[in-house]
């Protein structure tokens, strides 16, 4: 299960969309804030209190922080060891996540920068 709590910024719906539709493919179960029973959505970032409680409700195998800082991410994976999820995986950008069958994370495998469309061709603009 995702809890995908964002909201879409203009102009990356399609994209949004797309995520969601490839993540229901693939079996996992995503909840949206607009489809929650509950509010979901945070303006801004949880205090660590606040997520400390969530990790307690929910009780996930794996936890991923994946906006910030490296510091922010590495605090965020500790409030989650704390609250007793097994496994905290804090990536950089370019890392790959595999968190079946054998969770880990392969370093530095997928391009990244800014990117562009020209003549319907994806391409490095920086």
């Amino acid at each position: 299960t995702v809890i995908f709590s964002a909201r879409a910024i203009p102009g990356n719906e399609e994209s949004i969309e797309a995520l969601i539709s490839n993540l229901n493919a693939l079996g996992v179960k995503v909840v949206t804030a607009e489809e929650a029973d509950w509010p979901i959505h945070a303006s801004g970032h949880p205090a660590q209190a606040e997520l400390a409680l969530m990790y307690q409700w929910i009780e996930p195998r794996i936890a991923i922080p994946v906006h910030g800082e490296a510091e922010h991410m590495e605090a965020h994976a500790d409030i989650a060891r704390s609250q007793g999820v097994p496994r905290a995986m804090v990536g950089r950008n370019g890392d790959l996540f595999m968190i079946r069958p054998v969770p880990g994370i392969r370093r530095q495998v997928v391009e990244t920068g800014r990117l562009g469309w020209q003549k319907e061709e994806l391409i490095r603009v920086d």
